[in-house]
């Protein structure tokens, strides 16, 4: 669903992330360099077909990939000579709790209200050897900077997120995509604090259920997707959960909660409830420590066909208050909320060293390449060797299947990974003759 309540409630203790099992809520000093949290939106309409003409992939799958290829840049990635060391979680969200639905309508499966830690569980979670551990007081799992944090680099990437794909988008669900960016953000700075954070979003976007202080109204967009910080709200609609979210991130931090006084402690959160009321000023600045990784999924809704998901449903259409329908209607409108598209794209531009990557529906024709011999990515007449180091190369391997990635796309969903190289393995030596060699292990 796609519209929003707006409730009126205040700030987003720290207190919340403890009760729902996300922060375990004592102080530390801090093992990792960097701290980075995946938050991926599981709501029904990721189910959503991502290439027209078939009905798989989906949206969710797209994400899924694209957060793979995030970490395994991140294993990649030197500052100088060194990997900084990183902690990192994985989130997922969606409500299926019937919360804007009777239950004896939907019949929902009520499994989730917003956000959900998928990983780590347990320390055994992060023991995949090597420098890696597991922070009991953030319950996230460090990862080393040396070689052997690879490990569980390779976990992370191909188990762990691997896993949440086969889990799929919930029935029923709707999308509290606000309050659980403000979550992420609280999670985060608890425990980063000064450190530097990164929060990784893959979403369709459309909040529809978040019930926080951060809830609010779609804001109209951006004139020149920029925010405009010499006004308040920064050009943003007044109490849109986008203003809401972003006067919450401008704040964060200035009350920092006291596990060692109670008292103190509680003063602190009364101050942040005060404090965050009202509306976000011209004078405010976000955090310099704070990188945002925003993947955006959606479609440009085709005029020959005006029904089709997501474009044909209702509450994709219609916004409260009604004057903000104007900015979504005609025949190339895209599926999310053009408000939601701006500000995404005015936030990574106002924060240092973020991004918005936009994954747009494909036709389905124009994904990968059709091989003579399945496996063949060079087409030689012969699945070997050649075949997998074409397929594992730098510019290739977990990157999004465009040129040159675009022949080793064998099962041609849009990403090369293992599920291609699955296919390679499995007609490994096939017309090569005598010349065949012993079948390889599956790369990471």
């Amino acid at each position: 669903m796609r519209t929003s309540r707006r409730l009126a409630a205040a700030w987003l203790p720290v207190a919340a992330l403890v009760a729902a099992g996300i922060l375990p809520g004592r102080a530390r000093a801090q093992a990792a360099d960097e701290y980075v949290l995946i938050l991926v939106d599981r709501s029904t309409s990721m189910g959503d077909s991502a290439v027209s003409g078939a009905t798989t992939p989906a949206f969710y799958d797209n994400a899924i990939a694209a957060a793979q290829n995030w970490v395994h840049q991140d294993k990649l990635a030197r500052k100088g000579d060194v990997r900084p060391s990183r902690a990192y979680a994985v989130w997922a969200f969606l409500d299926d709790t019937c919360s804007r639905c009777p239950r004896t309508v939907c019949g929902c499966p009520n499994t989730q209200k917003n956000v959900k830690q998928v990983w780590p569980l347990a320390a055994g979670d992060c023991s995949a050897g090597g420098s890696s551990s597991y922070e009991t007081t953030t319950g996230m799992c460090v990862i080393g900077g040396d070689e052997a944090g690879d490990k569980l680099y390779d976990l992370l990437k191909n188990k762990v997120l691997a896993g949440l794909g086969k889990q799929r988008p919930g029935q029923h669900s709707n999308t509290p995509l606000a309050e659980s960016l403000c979550l992420a953000v609280e999670k985060l700075q608890a425990a980063a604090h000064d450190k530097p954070k990164l929060l990784l979003l893959e979403t369709d976007g459309g909040d529809s259920s978040s019930t926080s202080a951060c809830s609010g109204y779609g804001s109209v967009p951006l004139a020149g997707d920029a925010f405009n910080k010499k006004n308040e709200g920064w050009g943003l609609t007044i109490g849109s959960w986008q203003e809401n979210f972003l006067r919450r991130t401008s704040r964060i931090g200035r009350f920092p909660p006291r596990p060692d006084d109670p008292t103190a402690s509680a003063a602190q959160e009364k101050a942040a409830i005060t404090f965050g009321r009202g509306v976000l000023l011209p004078a405010e600045k976000l955090p310099a420590t704070l990188q945002l990784r925003v993947d955006l999924h959606y479609a440009i809704c085709d005029p020959a066909s005006p029904s089709s998901a997501p474009c044909g449903e209702a509450d994709r259409l219609a916004d409260v208050p009604a004057r903000e329908l104007a900015e979504k209607t005609g025949p190339k409108r895209p599926s999310i909320h053009p408000g939601e598209l701006s500000f995404f794209k005015a936030l990574a531009g106002a924060m240092p060293a973020s991004t918005v990557r936009e994954f747009l529906r494909v036709p389905a024709s124009s994904l990968g390449v059709k091989h003579k011999l399945a496996g063949d990515v060079n087409d030689s007449g012969c699945v070997d060797d050649a075949d997998l180091q074409i397929m594992t190369g730098p510019e290739v391997w977990f990157q999004r299947a465009t040129a040159p990635a675009a022949a080793a796309d064998l099962n041609r969903d849009g990403w090369v990974n293992q599920k291609d190289a699955a296919i390679l393995l499995s007609t490994w030596g096939k017309g090569c003759g005598k010349s065949a060699t012993k079948k390889p292990a599956m790369p990471e």
